[in-house]
């Protein structure tokens, strides 16, 4: 099992550790909780917090292992970000099928050093629905991006 997980590509496997993590967290406060206040309202949602994410990572790891995922690898050719801040709300990729393709990617968490020029790789759910816009693709939902500079 452990040979497995380390078969896996860097970004998906930070992905399973942070929900273990994040499970392993409230499972702590259900034991502060409960041996601290020994109060039903406090230690019950962290116990099931602590379920759902452990779960979740379980279900996460076995669909990694099992290969049901794909990875696109691309150059990115174009970054929107925020007005404000300059958040990365999406990135468009240049990939090759047959012939090259877009895919424009809406990104939900924060990247910060991504240019146009590097090499993104986005893996993604078999399932993940891919809509067609203005002769690019688009996907909304992804496991993982992972960004290699200048590549």
């Amino acid at each position: 099992m452990k040979e497995r997980f380390r078969q896996l590509p860097e970004p998906l496997q930070q992905q399973v550790i942070r929900r273990f993590v994040v499970a392993v967290v409230f499972v702590l406060l259900f034991f502060i909780a409960l041996f601290g206040f020994w109060d039903v309202y406090l230690f019950l949602p962290c116990l099931l917090f602590a379920g759902f994410f452990i779960v979740n990572a379980l279900r996460l790891f076995y669909t990694f292992i099992r290969g049901d995922y794909i990875s696109v690898s691309g150059t990115c050719i174009r970054v929107e970000t925020t007005a404000i801040r300059k958040r990365v709300k999406s990135l468009t990729l240049e990939y090759e099928e047959e012939v090259p393709r877009l895919l424009t990617v809406s990104i939900h968490e924060r990247i910060k050093r991504l240019s146009v020029g590097d090499t993104v790789t986005v893996y993604l759910s078999e399932k993940t629905p891919v809509y067609n816009r203005n002769g690019a693709y688009l996907i909304y939902d992804y496991y993982a991006v992972e960004i290699r500079k200048g590549a």
